[in-house]
C-alpha cells in the first residue's frame, strides 16, 4: 500500500478505534453518563474552566449542546449553574462534591476501558503513540 493511502486510511482507523472506545464505555457505565458529559466533568474539575463557551470549545461542541448537556447533569446533581455577582449574564458552572466523587470512580471506569484496547501493545508503543498524538494535535492545521 503507498504512503498516500495509509494516510488516508488513518483518520477512518481513528474514529473507529473511538466508536469502539465510547461503545465500550456505554456499556461500562450504569447511569448512561455520555463520554461527553465525563469529559466535561473532568474539565469542571480544572481551575478557570467554567463558563459554557470555555466547555463548548474544550469538548469540540455548541455552546447549546452544553446548555443541554448541564440541564442533565444538573438533574442528576453532578453540577451547579451559578451567575456572575457582577454581571448577572456571565454563567458558571461548577461541579458538586457528588458529581466529584462520580467523576473519581468514573476515571477508574475510563481507565479500565481504555486499558482493555491499548494493553495490547508494548509499552514503547503507547508512548509513540502519545507522542505522535500530541505532535498532531498540537501542530496548526
Amino acid at each position: 500500500m503507498q504512503v498516500n493511502a495509509q494516510l488516508v486510511e488513518l483518520p477512518a482507523l481513528f474514529k473507529g478505534l473511538i466508536k469502539k472506545i465510547t461503545h465500550e464505555w456505554n456499556c461500562s457505565v450504569e447511569d448512561q453518563l455520555s463520554m461527553t458529559q465525563f469529559r466535561m466533568l473532568y474539565l469542571l474539575k480544572v481551575p478557570g474552566l467554567s463558563k459554557p463557551h470555555e466547555l463548548a470549545e474544550s469538548l469540540g461542541v455548541t455552546p447549546g449542546a452544553i446548555t443541554g448537556i448541564a440541564d442533565k447533569m444538573i438533574n442528576k446533581g453532578y453540577i451547579v449553574r451559578h451567575r456572575d455577582s457582577k454581571d448577572r449574564r456571565v454563567v458558571h458552572l461548577a461541579i458538586t462534591e457528588i458529581g466529584g466523587q462520580y467523576m473519581e470512580n468514573l476515571l477508574e471506569k475510563q481507565k479500565q476501558t481504555i486499558s482493555t484496547f491499548f494493553n495490547r501493545l508494548p509499552e514503547e508503543d503507547v508512548e509513540h503513540l502519545r507522542r505522535i498524538f500530541t505532535t498532531l494535535v498540537s501542530t496548526g492545521s
